[in-house]
């Protein structure tokens, strides 16, 4: 019935959470919300690794077992009032009146939950009968997805190694080729697709292997097409580790994705891949980034009507947002709000179905039947794919930990006070106790079930904190880009929820001023579940591994993760190897990161544009042609791209794995308060970061 990309709890702790959970959302004193890891609601150690409480309730329950409170809906304001764990962004129930945004509204059962959770693991699992693909919904060749410009051939796919020139035949490693040369893992269930000669419907799917960033659609009559689209784990999820070194890893769902979309769309351009038309658009720098958060320019388009002077005029001047690292997916169950900076509400699924949307739906009411097509698909089919990110689970980890020094490390990860007197810490305080915990949420029993620090224990794991950006001091692009006119226009666009505008439930972007309040803009702390199979680091992957985000004053602002290593067979031409996900090769079990090369600057590569320096960090020693640069690609949407080459040879692909922090949006800064932890207290924490 489940497939092996739903972590599933043990039943022991399933038992022990059951018993904390209750259906009032009146709360109840403390003692009667004991939550228990192990018997014991004092242990320092113990994790439900992400997830939504309500799926792991389900466990073992009948379908007509009723849901108990999702815990994200009690975020809200006052219930972090005088805790060490502090909340300032709150859940927002966007399906309050079903009718109004013409959405399955959240389960009340155990049966509804489960099959929400079905119907969105058939769009997303690559190979399914009911799978989706980028800008074609499930239906690739209909009109609302223009007839299928976003997908292309099994016979495109086939002559990629033409374009790589060095072969003279098509090698027979193609398909793992194609997983390092983009780098997108191979998972260990079937993801067809037809060889040169085969017929799809003949062959079960084909006999080739795609990477989980490619999947191949169906008919409406689930019969193969032999077309192929691109999917959401091209920017979601990633590689850690082999299958045989843990049961939970090789390609993990909704992990850290290590790909190189913008490197496809160049090698199919020439093989008349339409979609890579929109490479200048879609173009990051940095392999294993992605700049999907230029949602902002589909924001032009309103649910209802016409694009305004003004509403262009606003996403125009809201600049680009540059490179991202998204998020690990297995964390939504524990935020009230999703992206890295809380730009809208966890119940508001359409816009996780952005990518999916049948083409014209992302034009709104500009592009008459077929954008209401496009927007009835998302409606129907956002809260299922929702769903089913949201019961993915983190992997565990798998590697020897030392117990007494990660117990050490939950006690300096909850009550460690980084603003105490002796410290001097020279950042601004945050709200909370000034404990990691304080931003990033409560995970041990003994704190989770201590009232001065959760007004409930259902809030385990929960990350509710939009850190001020004069706290927090990582790169702003991101959240300064999504400006107040941006998301002034993004509130009467589909994603925005338009239905809601104005209501107690307002499900528009959140960072607008009559939401937001006083609130500061900044960034969400994430929680922390399966954090050490996420790295890189911070929202843009610009910090290599956890000792460096604690550690500010140890950063490279240059560096290469390291490359797995070179076939026997087929080494000539222009063969791309990707990142080394192995774990006994590249993961730094002491550091909790991948290991990585130092990039001297002198050995980067030039750019197109005269006077730009990858040494000159500082803004006061800057060129004036790149500040004007920096300026110009902040302040005006799509212009960031156009300072750098091409990707012509083998090197320049190769030069791509390098994070240059010295970039537009690339900024390895921020998180300056953790240099006041010594080095023994930082070793503890990350100890302890291992169990979660």
């Amino acid at each position: 019935m489940f497939t092996n990309k739903t972590r599933l709890p043990s039943v022991r702790m399933v038992a022990s959470f059951i018993g904390s959970l209750y259906v009032s959302t009146t709360l109840l004193a403390p003692s009667a919300l004991a939550f228990v890891h192990d018997d014991d609601p004092d242990a320092l150690l113990g994790s439900t690794r992400g997830g939504i409480a309500q799926w792991d309730y389900c466990y073992g329950k009948p379908d007509d077992a009723p849901l108990p409170v999702d815990p994200r809906t009690l975020v809200q304001p006052g219930i972090s009032d005088g805790k060490a764990v502090h909340f300032n962004a709150f859940w927002k129930e966007c399906h309050v009146n079903p009718d109004a945004v013409q959405e399955w509204g959240n389960s009340e059962t155990c049966g509804e939950l489960r099959a929400k959770y079905h119907r969105g693991d058939a769009l997303m699992d690559t190979g399914h009968p009911g799978v989706a693909a980028l800008f074609a919904g499930t239906r690739y060749n209909g009109a609302a997805a223009a007839g299928g410009i976003s997908t292309f051939s099994a016979t495109q796919y086939n002559k990629l190694w033409k374009i790589w020139g060095g072969f003279a035949d098509r090698p027979a490693n193609f398909d793992q080729l194609v997983s390092e040369r983009y780098g997108s893992g191979i998972h260990t269930e079937r993801n067809p697709y037809p060889l040169p000669g085969e017929d799809p419907n003949a062959t079960n799917g084909g006999s080739g292997q795609l990477p989980e960033m490619f999947t191949q659609v169906r008919h409406q009559d689930g019969s193969w097409s032999g077309r192929i689209g691109v999917t959401c784990h091209g920017c979601h999820s990633g590689s850690v580790g082999r299958p045989d070194q843990a049961p939970d890893l090789g390609f993990v769902f909704g992990g850290s994705s290590a790909t190189d979309l913008n490197l496809f769309l160049r090698d199919m351009l020439p093989l008349g891949y339409l979609a890579s038309g929109v490479t200048p658009l879609n173009l990051t720098q940095t392999r294993g980034t992605n700049n999907a958060s230029a949602v902002n320019i589909a924001f032009l388009f309103p649910q209802n009507g016409f694009p305004t002077l003004n509403g262009f005029l606003n996403i125009l001047a809201s600049g680009s947002t540059g490179s991202m690292d998204s998020p690990p997916w297995w964390n939504m169950g524990h935020r009230p709000l999703k992206f890295v900076d809380g730009l809208f509400p966890m119940d508001a699924p359409r816009v996780d179905a952005v990518f999916y949307t049948p083409f014209f739906g992302l034009f709104g009411g500009t592009s008459g039947k077929l954008g209401k097509e496009g927007m009835d698909w998302m409606r129907t089919h956002g809260p299922d794919m929702n769903t089913w990110v949201e019961t993915l689970k983190a992997p565990k980890y798998p590697l020897p930990i030392d117990v007494p020094l990660a117990e050490q490390g939950a006690k300096l990860f909850h009550e460690l006070d980084l603003w105490a007197p002796e410290r001097n810490n020279p950042i601004d305080r945050p709200e909370g106790n000034g404990s990691c915990a304080s931003c990033h949420g409560a995970y041990a029993p003994r704190y989770v079930n201590n009232p001065d620090y959760l007004a409930t224990p259902l809030l385990e794991g929960m990350a509710g904190y939009i850190v001020p950006l004069r706290i927090i001091g990582t790169d702003p692009r991101r959240a300064l880009t999504n400006t107040e006119g941006m998301q002034v226009a993004g509130a009467n666009n589909f994603f925005g929820y338009p239905e809601t505008k104005g209501t107690e439930n307002d499900c528009g972007p959140q960072g607008q001023k009559r939401l937001r309040g006083e609130r500061e803009v900044g960034y969400l702390a994430q929680p922390l579940y399966g954090v050490w199979a996420s790295a890189p680091y911070f929202h843009n992957g610009s910090v290599p591994n956890v000792w460096e985000v604690l550690k500010p004053q140890e950063r490279y602002p240059i560096w290469r993760r390291v490359s797995a290593p070179r076939f026997e067979e087929n080494t000539t031409g222009n063969v791309v190897m990707g990142f080394d996900t192995d774990l006994e090769r590249a993961f730094d079990t002491e550091k909790l990161g991948w290991h990585y090369d130092k990039i001297a600057c002198t050995s980067m590569p030039p750019t197109v544009i005269p006077g730009i320096s990858c040494s000159t960090a500082d803004i006061n020693r800057r060129p004036a042609f790149q500040n004007f640069l920096e300026w110009l690609y902040g302040s005006v949407t799509g212009t960031w791209n156009l300072g750098f080459p091409p990707i012509l040879s083998t090197r320049n692909m190769e030069n791509r794995k390098i994070f240059n922090s010295h970039l537009y949006s690339h900024g390895n800064k921020g998180h300056e308060f953790s240099a006041v932890l010594t080095n023994e207290e930082t070793r503890a924490i990350i100890e302890y970061l291992k169990t979660l």
